[in-house]
């Protein structure tokens, strides 16, 4: 039966997805070619899919290209003037799916991605809905069949349908399509890939907490583990880190329901083995050997993910992100308290697809999504109302000891929604030195309302097939009656100016129109339902399982219309295709970089794609040294220094303010940008500040940079940092912070020969000389650069690559150090003669996490298949 269910959640998935099967690829490429440079073309699009296109695609190609070379890929030398692409979280490098790429190609790999998530999500809520238990009510001995029996005047059910003592497979299923199938899957999914990744594997883990807590089991020990691990490499770190306090909250509610209640949630748990008396409180020793053991599950699980977590932990630290807050900027993605009505419809303010989103706030649309189905709200309330707050004896029915289970549900759900909106107890959350959630939107927890609506709404659902409780026409009528004052109060805006949003070009009156516009499907599909509802409840109309499979069908239906209004599709030809501007860049490059000034700026991280060397980049980790180099070069405060994602030169905006900057201009020479797209209006801003049209087409141009530097090269001087003033009462580790931050002084100064000099934080073991050099590059690949030099004269060799950890360096086989030259390069001292110079990506970091997770994933081979082994404390 499983595996019939895994496969009706496939084909669902598919549905969803169809056009890839008449060769569209999900992603947005019209957006791609019609809103950024060199393409040049002019399509409609949708609003959304940025990063997709900015950020997933270009470095899953890094990702995918390393690994068939059979590589790891520790580093992309397309973005940022080189990039710890491993260490960056999100790249997902060591996700158990990037197997496959090695059998597919980009595109198909891509939509793997996609399409995964839906098909996991929804069948891992399947076994953990299907698991729990109908039977057993806390504090009672009274089965269902008796409480039917006392409760017979209000309700009749089939008892051989529920012999099993566990959730229908109906409402499982209904509950796997809400969750796996959930706005925040599909949208996150549509923006960010990885993302659903590293949420999917929640009621996997829970599954596996039940199981083991039931039966003790070695095999859901390890499952836990694995499924800790999996979201910790699925790439999205904040949402694993809510699934990890999630799972924990929900792993002690378990051990807190066997010890302080009659009965447990479990049919097979065995009490005697652990110092459990059925019916009594249980042994402490027990408890904590069951939360010891559950517990390690999870702190294998993060083993298992050593190899990511390592080189990331390294990474953010040196990051913007660790130390610039930003907590303005984090207040303003608050969601408004508006933003609950989305519960019920989710466009009422407006969808990007039609470029008429208004509900306010930083936020995107699919950064506040709520909405998880009319049907899930409504049997989800339904089942906090009436199965798990209602409690006289046995008069109303419970679901299976898991009445308790509804209360934890429903509060650890408004708990966290409440802190995704604009409150002051959020506001103060995100004050708190929290690495990670206190440094980053609040909205990304939004997932676990989703999946606490979910499981609420399987057993609401199962609630209503058991017995025909007349009670859910309470929840029924508020939801009307809520529909009908919004859209009552929409019609006052439209008809007699009451308040309303207003947004851009549209007044209150516009804006009105379009909530009530986007009011009808999820109203429709509400009158559906209810409908549904009446005809299997009242009299014997439709039988309730007919009832149950139509109301689904609704349900997906509702979801289907939502996904195809914000799915993109377009033809493979739009996905990045080649450009004669492109193509030219890529024949004549070389070693040196490129970049795009004013409206023939390209998107960051286009590069990745097209494997062009390339200065700027766009992510949540990179390297702060470089931000702040390419910040303060064009001439500003790094004191100043604010951004966390980005690393420019500026280039957008006015064409000639850009170039004609000195600055800038020096910072394009040092960072060896040979060649500069320009728009044809630009053309004569560029040949008036020196640079050569080397290339034409249409209404693009490539400018070659007669000043660039080699990216390099044999310097024969250096100096140190410039001296403070005034060090008194500062420590040296101040001194040196200090010192280096005036580097820019010199680098800037019209007096630094930075052609021939570099700026050392450390003295170089060789004086270097003043003479002439030879340098040729033998190599160049991401993780390795050998160049043989020549010179009669001690120098230094200089590489416009970022200094960063893990890089080392050979001078004729023998290790020598890297000096940071310049804030953010590399460079290694020579004596005089004929040197070969190897530079090679190896981080500590990766190779002791690395050993952390052999380690872990051999503990859970014995876990697995060890006979005797034993976890007791």
């Amino acid at each position: 039966m499983k595996l019939k269910i895994l496969l009706l959640l496939t084909f669902l998935s598919l549905i969803l997805f169809w056009p890839i099967f008449l060769s569209k690829v999900n992603l947005n490429g019209h957006l791609l070619v019609s809103f950024y440079a060199p393409y040049g073309e002019n399509l409609p699009y949708k609003n959304t899919g940025w990063d997709q296109l900015r950020i997933y695609l270009p470095f899953y190609k890094v990702t995918l290209d390393a690994f068939r070379s059979g590589s790891v890929p520790f580093w992309n030398p397309f973005a940022f003037s080189g990039h710890p692409h491993m260490a960056d979280f999100q790249t997902a490098v060591f996700y158990p799916l990037n197997i496959l790429g090695f059998f597919m190609s980009q595109v198909e790999f891509w939509h793997l991605l996609r399409i995964t998530p839906t098909i996991l999500g929804a069948f891992f809520m399947y076994l953990f809905l299907r698991n729990l238990s109908n039977n057993v009510i806390l504090g009672s001995e009274t089965t269902p069949e008796s409480a039917m029996k006392k409760d017979s005047g209000q309700a009749r059910m089939t008892i051989k349908k529920k012999s099993d003592g566990k959730l229908s497979m109906l409402a499982s299923i209904f509950g796997a399509i809400t969750f796996g199938f959930s706005p925040f899957i599909l949208t996150w999914g549509e923006e960010v890939v990885m993302s659903p990744h590293s949420v999917v594997w929640l009621p996997l883990i829970l599954w596996a907490i039940d199981k083991f807590l039931a039966t003790d089991r070695r095999q859901y020990l390890a499952l836990i583990s694995l499924g800790v691990g999996a979201s910790l490499l699925g790439g999205y770190m904040q949402t694993t880190i809510y699934l990890l306090i999630f799972s924990a909250a929900y792993l002690i509610f378990r051990i807190w329901q066997i010890v302080h209640l009659r009965g447990a949630p479990f049919d097979c748990f065995d009490y005697a083995q652990y110092g459990f008396a059925q019916g009594k409180r249980a042994h402490l020793g027990g408890v904590i050997q069951k939360l010891f053991q559950a517990g390690l599950g999870i702190l294998i699980g993060a083993g298992i993910a050593a190899v990511q977590l390592l080189p990331s932990a390294e990474l953010y630290f040196n990051s913007g992100r660790s130390t610039i807050a930003l907590s303005e900027t984090l207040f303003s993605f608050l969601l408004p308290i508006q933003s609950i009505v989305t519960f019920l419809a989710p466009d009422i303010f407006g969808h990007p697809a039609t470029h008429n989103f208004f509900r306010g706030g930083a936020a995107q649309y699919y950064e506040g999504i709520m909405f998880v189905g009319v049907a899930a709200v409504i049997f989800a309330t339904f089942a906090v109302f009436y199965t798990g707050l209602h409690l006289r004896g046995v008069r109303t029915f419970h679901l299976g000891g898991d009445n308790k289970l509804v209360i934890f549900l429903a509060i650890f759900g408004m708990v966290a929604l409440s802190t995704t909106l604009d409150l002051p107890t959020s506001k103060l959350f995100l004050s708190l030195p929290v690495p990670f959630l206190s440094t980053s939107i609040a909205n990304r927890i939004l997932f676990i309302p989703a999946f606490c609506i979910a499981v609420l709404g399987a057993i609401g659902f199962d609630q209503w097939l058991l017995r025909r409780d007349r009670k859910i026409f309470k929840i029924i009528l508020a939801f009307g009656l809520s529909y009908l004052l919004i859209a009552f109060y929409l019609l006052l805006v439209r008809f007699f100016n009451f308040p309303y949003i207003e947004f851009l070009k549209f007044s209150p009156k516009e804006t009105a129109v379009i909530s009530l516009r986007n009011l009808v499907v999820p109203v429709a599909v509400f009158a559906t339902t209810v409908l549904m509802i009446i005809a299997s409840t009242v009299g014997h109309w439709l039988r309730r399982e007919i009832a149950a499979v139509l109301i689904m069908g609704i349900a997906f239906l509702h979801i289907f219309y939502f996904s195809q209004k914000y799915f993109s599709f377009s033809e493979a030809k739009y996905v990045f295709p080649p450009t004669p501007i492109l193509d030219f860049l890529k024949n004549n490059q070389g070693y040196s970089r490129s970049w795009g000034v004013g409206e023939a700026a390209l998107g960051n991280n286009f590069a990745s794609q097209y494997s062009l060397f390339w200065p700027e980049g766009y992510d949540s980790l990179n390297n702060r040294s470089y931000g702040e180099f390419t910040y303060a070069m064009q001439g500003n405060n790094i004191e100043d220094f604010y951004l966390r994602s980005d690393a420019g030169l500026g280039a957008v905006g006015d064409a000639k303010f850009l170039i004609e900057n000195q600055n800038r201009r020096r910072l394009l020479n040092m960072l060896g940008i040979k060649y500069v797209v320009a728009k044809s209006g630009d053309f004569e801003v560029m040949e008036a500040n020196n640079f050569k049209k080397a290339f034409e087409h249409k209404d693009y141009g490539v400018f070659e940079n007669p000043q660039v530097l080699a990216r390099i090269f044999l310097a024969s001087s250096y100096e140190g940092p410039p001296n403070l003033a005034d060090v008194t009462n500062l420590t040296t580790r101040e001194i040196d912070r200090r010192r280096r931050k005036l580097i820019f002084q010199k680098l800037l100064s019209s007096d630094f020969d930075f052609r021939n000099s570099l700026i050392l934080e450390k003295p170089s073991p060789i004086s270097p000389q003043f003479g002439e050099g030879e340098v040729e590059v033998v190599s160049y690949k991401s993780q390795e650069v050998i160049v043989k030099t020549r010179s009669l004269q001690p120098k230094l060799l200089f590489i416009s690559d970022n200094y960063y950890l893990g890089w080392k360096a050979e001078v004729d086989g023998e290790e020598t150090e890297i000096l940071r030259a310049n804030y953010t390069f590399r460079a290694v001292p020579l004596t005089r003669g004929e040197h070969e110079v190897r530079f090679y990506y190896d981080p500590d970091t990766f190779k002791a996490g690395l050993l952390i997770s052999l380690i872990s994933l051999g503990f859970i081979g014995l876990v697995i298949f060890g006979r005797n082994l034993k976890f007791t404390i």
